[in-house]
C-alpha cells in the first residue's frame, strides 16, 4: 500500500537528470510532444482529403511519423479523422493510460512509494493534460499551426517566408509574421514599453512636486549647483566656500532626504558661523553633536531638530563653550535630564534671548521654573510644545510673572498633556502683560479655551498681532468677537483655524474683513459650517445685485449677505474638508486672488479638473490627481 498523500500545494521536486533538465529548459515537454501530433494529425487529415499525387508525395512522411509513435498507432488515427467524439474518448484513455505507465515506471525506478517528486509529477501531468485539451480546441477551432520549415504567407505584409522556431504567430489574425514583420512589432512594442515608462516617471516627478507645493520647471543654475552639491556632499572638503544663505538651503535638502549625518555635517562647521540650523538630526550621534560647540564658538543661534541623540554631556559641553548663545531651539531633546535643564539654564540663562524647546517628557516643572528664573526677563521669544513632563496649571502660571512686560514679539504654548493645564484665564493674564508687543501668538491643541479667550484676551490686548494660529479650538462659535484686535498693524498677515468646527461663518467675515488686504496664508481646513453661498458673496463684487437675486429666489428673510472682499496678497490657502468648495469656487479664488499659488482641497469631492485656473496656482488633493 502506497503511503503517499496527495499534495497539490507543494512545490517540491524530485532529483532531475541532465537530459530531462535540458527538455525542460528548451520547451520540450510533453505539452509539446502532444501539440506536435495534433499537427501530424492535420497533416494526415489535409493528406486524405487531397489528390492522389500529393497523398504518394506526403504519404511515406506522415507514416513514419505515426510508425515513429506506437501509442499513435494503436489509437486509430482514421477512426479518428472520421468520428470526431471517438477521439475525444480516446484521448482520455490515453491519458489515463499514460498517467498509469508514468507511476508505474516511478515506483519501479525508486524502489519507494514516498519520492518527494512524486505528486509534483502528477500535478505536471495535469497541467500538461490542460495544455494538450487547449491545443486541442484550438485545432478544432481551425487554428493552423505549422511546422518549421514550411512556407507561409505573412499576414502582416503577405510575403511568402520560410517558418522557423522563432516565428510568431499573431492570434488576432490567426497567422504567422516573417521576421522583417516580426521585428517591427518587437520594435513597436519596445517603443510603447518605454513611452509607458517615461509617462510614469513624469507622472512620479509631477506628484513629487505637487506634495512639495512646487511646479515643474526648468531649475535655475543655482538649484543645480546645489543639488549637485548635495549629491557629492562626502567629499566636503573639496567645495570650498558656499555662503550662508546657501548653507542653509543645502541643510534642509539634506534633512529633507535623511542625508545629514557625522560627516555631512562638518561641512556646516565654521569658526566664524553666528548661525547654525539643523532640521534632522537622527543620523548624528552624540559625539558629532561636540563638535559643534568646538567648531563653531562664536554661535549665537542654534536649532537642532529632531535631535534624539543630543545626550547630557553635550549640553553641559554647550554650556561651557557657547558663551555667545542667544538663541536656542531644540525638537526632540528626550535625553536631557531635569538635573541638566537646571544646570544649563543657570550658566547660559540669562544670556537667552529666544528659546524653543519641543517633543520631550523630560522638560519636568522644576525645569520650567528654572527657565523663567534665569531667562524670563530677557526672553523676547519663548516657545512651549508637546512638553509631557509639565503637569502643573500653577506653574504654567507662574510665566506671566517673569515676563518683561511688553517685550515678548513669539508666543506659543500648544499641545499640553492635558487640556485643563491651559485656561481662559491664564492666556488672559500672559496677554495682558505681552499682548503690547505680541506680533505672533500660537495656541495649538490648547482645546479649553473658549471665547473669553478672544474676547477678554485677543480682542483687548492684542494689538500689534499679525501671526495667529488657533488649531483645534472647537468651543469658539458665534460669540467670539475679533473685530477689536489688531488696530495698529491693520491686519493678520497669517491666520490658522484648522478644526475650529464650531466657528461661524459671520465670525469668519469678521477676521476676513479686517485682514483681507494683509492676508499672505489663510487656513479653514475642516470648517465645514461655511457654505457656497458664503464664498459666493464674499469672491463676488456685484453685491447690490446679488442681494437682490438670493431675495427673489429665497423667500426665507432671515439669510445674512456679506459684502464682497478683496484679497490681493493671498499666497497660500488651505480649504480642505470644507464641503462647499466645488469647481465654481475654484473659478472665482483664481479669479478674485491674483497671487494665490497654493490651493489645498484635500477632501473636498466636488473640486475636478473642470475647474477653469490659473495656470500658475498649484491645487493640491483632488481625488483626481493620480501618481
Amino acid at each position: 500500500m502506497s503511503r503517499r498523500t496527495k499534495n497539490t500545494g507543494s512545490n517540491v521536486r524530485g532529483p532531475n537528470s541532465a537530459l530531462t533538465e535540458f527538455l525542460r529548459v528548451e520547451g520540450i515537454t510533453d505539452a509539446f510532444r502532444r501539440r506536435r501530433e495534433i499537427q501530424q494529425d492535420q497533416a494526415i487529415e489535409g493528406i486524405t482529403s487531397g489528390d492522389s499525387s500529393t497523398e504518394s508525395s506526403v504519404a511515406p512522411t506522415a507514416a513514419q511519423e505515426v510508425s515513429s509513435n506506437p501509442l499513435r498507432q494503436s489509437s486509430g488515427t482514421a477512426s479518428r479523422i472520421e468520428n470526431p467524439s471517438e477521439e475525444e474518448d480516446e484521448i482520455v484513455q490515453m491519458r489515463a493510460a499514460a498517467r498509469r505507465k508514468r507511476r508505474a515506471a516511478r515506483r519501479g525506478s525508486d524502489g519507494d512509494d514516498d519520492f518527494i517528486g512524486a505528486d509534483d509529477d502528477d500535478d505536471d501531468d495535469d497541467e500538461d493534460d490542460e495544455d494538450y485539451d487547449s491545443v486541442a480546441r484550438s485545432a478544432s477551432l481551425g487554428n493552423e499551426y505549422k511546422q518549421s520549415g514550411q512556407e507561409d504567407v505573412c499576414v502582416e505584409c503577405e510575403k511568402l517566408f520560410e517558418l522557423t522556431v522563432y516565428s510568431r504567430y499573431d492570434k488576432v489574425r490567426r497567422g504567422y509574421l516573417c521576421e522583417d514583420c516580426n521585428q517591427e512589432l518587437k520594435q513597436r512594442e519596445k517603443n510603447t514599453r518605454r513611452n509607458q515608462q517615461n509617462a510614469r516617471r513624469k507622472r512620479k516627478k509631477v506628484a513629487q512636486a505637487l506634495l512639495d507645493k512646487t511646479t515643474v520647471s526648468i531649475p535655475t543654475l543655482q538649484d543645480i549647483c546645489i543639488k549637485y552639491i548635495t549629491s557629492n556632499i562626502d567629499q566636503v572638503e573639496a567645495l570650498g566656500g558656499i555662503g550662508s544663505i546657501n548653507m542653509n538651503k543645502i541643510s534642509k535638502i539634506l534633512s529633507k532626504n535623511r542625508s545629514l549625518n557625522n560627516e555631512t555635517m562638518t561641512l556646516f562647521l565654521n569658526p566664524d558661523s553666528k548661525s547654525l540650523e539643523f532640521w534632522d538630526c537622527s543620523n548624528v550621534d552624540s559625539d558629532s553633536f561636540n563638535k559643534i560647540a568646538s567648531y563653531c564658538p562664536n554661535l549665537e543661534s542654534l536649532t537642532l531638530f529632531m535631535c534624539g541623540q543630543l545626550h547630557n554631556d553635550n549640553f553641559e559641553y554647550y554650556s561651557d563653550k557657547l558663551t555667545k548663545l542667544t538663541e536656542l531651539n531644540l525638537n526632540g531633546p528626550f535625553l536631557i535630564n531635569e538635573v541638566t535643564w537646571q544646570d544649563f539654564f543657570e550658566s547660559c540663562g540669562k544670556k537667552l534671548e529666544k528659546l524653543e524647546i519641543r517633543n520631550t517628557h523630560r522638560f519636568s516643572n522644576d525645569s520650567l521654573i528654572g527657565m523663567l528664573e534665569n531667562c524670563g526677563k530677557n526672553l523676547t521669544s519663548l516657545k512651549l510644545s508637546r512638553l509631557d513632563g509639565l503637569t502643573s496649571a500653577e506653574v504654567y502660571e507662574l510665566i506671566p510673572h517673569y515676563l518683561t512686560p511688553n517685550s515678548l514679539t513669539h508666543l506659543e504654548i500648544s499641545y499640553p498633556k492635558s487640556e485643563e493645564l491651559v485656561t481662559d484665564e491664564l492666556l488672559i493674564n500672559l496677554l495682558a502683560i505681552t499682548g503690547g508687543s505680541l506680533v505672533s501668538l500660537n495656541v495649538d491643541g490648547c482645546t479649553s479655551l473658549t471665547n473669553n479667550f478672544i474676547n477678554e484676551g485677543i480682542s483687548s490686548f492684542c494689538k500689534t498681532l499679525t501671526h495667529l494660529s488657533m488649531k483645534g479650538l472647537d468651543q469658539i462659535n458665534e460669540e467670539a468677537n475679533f473685530k477689536g484686535f489688531n488696530e495698529i498693524n491693520g491686519g493678520l498677515i497669517s491666520l490658522d483655524l484648522n478644526k475650529c468646527i464650531e466657528m461661524t461663518e459671520a465670525v469668519i467675515y469678521d477676521i476676513l474683513k479686517q485682514s483681507c488686504t494683509t492676508l499672505v496664508e489663510l487656513n479653514l481646513n475642516s470648517l465645514d459650517n461655511l457654505s457656497k453661498n458664503f464664498f459666493w458673496q464674499v469672491l463676488t463684487d456685484d453685491y447690490e445685485e446679488l442681494k437682490v437675486n438670493f431675495k427673489e429666489n429665497n423667500a426665507d428673510d432671515s439669510l445674512t449677505f456679506y459684502s464682497g472682499l478683496s484679497f490681493p496678497l493671498l499666497t497660500t490657502l488651505n480649504v480642505g474638508f470644507v464641503r462647499s468648495i466645488d469647481d465654481q469656487i475654484l473659478n472665482l479664488l483664481s479669479k478674485k486672488c491674483p497671487k494665490l499659488k497654493i490651493l489645498e482641497v484635500f477632501g473636498d469631492n466636488r473640486c475636478t479638473y473642470k475647474a477653469k485656473t490659473r495656470s500658475d496656482m498649484i491645487i493640491i488633493g483632488r481625488q483626481g490627481d493620480a501618481i
